[in-house]
């Protein structure tokens, strides 16, 4: 078409127009621009992305658009050294701030065209010059926006990943072969860094062999993650240690937490042995035991001479409240002693009347105490039964007030008849000794 001769101004409008329609569908902002720099033409992309009118527009100098903010010395240096010479220039990028629309990060790319000598007569007459500016703008700010968050997002998984508590490797998705690895499992499994990269999984037993893996990437694959609770991890030296282990699928990659659980471990088999021997004091002590929770107030553990002295069955108590075994008159203040426990403020010894299944009444001393097992809090109660006890101290207690209750007859008594001599001596002394 740039050999062709056009016969009149009306092929040069038409081919302006179709020009000027192509420019028009394009998505991102466009201008055509003569070699002062003026804007020939813009398209609506230009309009909506920047805020701008085409009375503001189109026949305007670059520099003089908006609130001047394509005034920029090196772009201007561009346009008007650059692309005479070489005839284009690309990705230059610019940070503006526009009226209206706020920051935006921009990607310019400009070329220049020359029209042909047979059309430069006709187009001079549409008031365009022979050399012309085609200047594409690329609004990449929600994309550099993106940009900076995968950065930051990336550089704050990599800060989590060195200094991760808990043992981590990356590793190949298909070879099973290991990618990178942080401190924690270095000093771990005792390997280095570069001795982790010549590694795969099953090599520190994660996985049995390379089927083993495929089978577990299958399996993740659907799942996302795969936990092995408790799983034997072999270190450098040969030794193995109990670590739980999380596989996580990631885009590339899998993730491979393992975090040492030895020591959780020696502490739950002595935390068992404790119970264990707690249990076994517990069920075989000659004191009725309990054990409440502190917060619902309701039994727990019941040991068989508890059971014995209330005449329930084991499972008849368990989850019975602590009210049910104290009289209507003593709970309010059994209640309150069960508050002021929970907040440890004191210890529970008293002697208090027991309720039986039946209904009857037997007293007991009562000492109780909170105490913590595996990390929760409880009641612990004894109870040894003093009704004989209180049945003779009370007896005692009868017997030392009639005993009082006699001697104060007996002194009152003894004060009337020293009372009836002192009279009998005053008559005699008045009236004489009778013969």
């Amino acid at each position: 078409m740039i050999g062709k001769k056009f016969p009149d101004e009306v092929h040069v409008r038409a081919l302006l127009d179709y020009a000027n329609s192509i420019i028009a569908t394009l998505r991102d902002p466009f201008l055509v621009l003569d070699k002062n720099l003026r804007v020939v033409s813009a398209n609506q992309a230009f309009y909506s992305t920047f805020g701008a009118i085409e009375k503001d527009t189109i026949g305007r100098v670059l520099t003089d658009l908006g609130n001047k903010q394509w005034d920029i010395p090196k772009l201007i240096y561009l346009l008007k050294e650059i692309i005479p010479e070489k005839k284009f220039f690309n990705d230059y990028e610019v940070d503006l701030k526009f009226e209206g629309i706020g920051q935006r990060v921009v990607i310019l790319n400009a070329r220049q065209i020359i029209i042909p000598d047979d059309l430069a007569e006709r187009v001079a007459r549409e008031r365009i010059g022979a050399e012309l500016i085609l200047l594409a703008f690329e609004d990449i700010t929600e994309r550099k926006r993106l940009q900076e968050e995968l950065i930051a997002s990336e550089d704050r998984y990599r800060r989590a990943f060195e200094t991760s508590r808990d043992g981590l490797l990356l590793v190949h998705k298909t070879e099973g072969s290991i990618l990178n690895s942080n401190v924690s499992v270095q000093e771990l499994l005792g390997y280095s860094s570069e001795e982790f990269l010549r590694m795969n999984l099953w090599g520190i037993g994660v996985t049995k062999d390379k089927n083993d893996f495929h089978e577990m990437v299958s399996k993740i694959e659907k799942d996302a993650v795969i936990h092995y609770e408790d799983i034997p991890v072999v270190t450098k030296i040969g030794s193995s240690i109990n670590a739980e282990v999380f596989l996580v699928n990631k885009a590339k990659v899998l993730q491979c937490n393992i975090r040492n659980i030895t020591e959780r471990k020696e502490a739950e088999e002595v935390l068992k042995e404790s119970e264990e021997k707690f249990k076994a004091i517990f069920n075989e002590s000659t004191d009725g035991m309990i054990l409440a929770d502190i917060e619902t107030k309701r039994f727990l553990m019941c040991n068989p001479k508890i059971c014995e002295m209330l005449g329930y069955k084991e499972e008849e108590m368990f989850n019975m409240m602590i009210g049910n075994i104290h009289p209507g008159e003593n709970l309010a203040y059994v209640l309150e002693q069960f508050e002021r426990q929970a907040k440890g403020e004191i210890k529970l010894a008293a002697s208090l009347p027991i309720k039986r299944k039946d209904g009857s009444i037997f007293y007991a001393d009562v000492n109780a105490s909170p105490i913590t097992i595996a990390g929760k809090n409880y009641l612990l109660g004894s109870f040894r039964d003093i009704t004989e006890r209180k049945k003779m101290e009370d007896d005692l207690r009868e017997k030392m007030n009639d005993l009082e209750r006699f001697s104060k007859f007996a002194v009152d008594r003894e004060l009337k008849m020293e009372e009836l001599e002192k009279k009998i001596k005053e008559l005699e002394k008045k009236f004489g000794t009778a013969n």
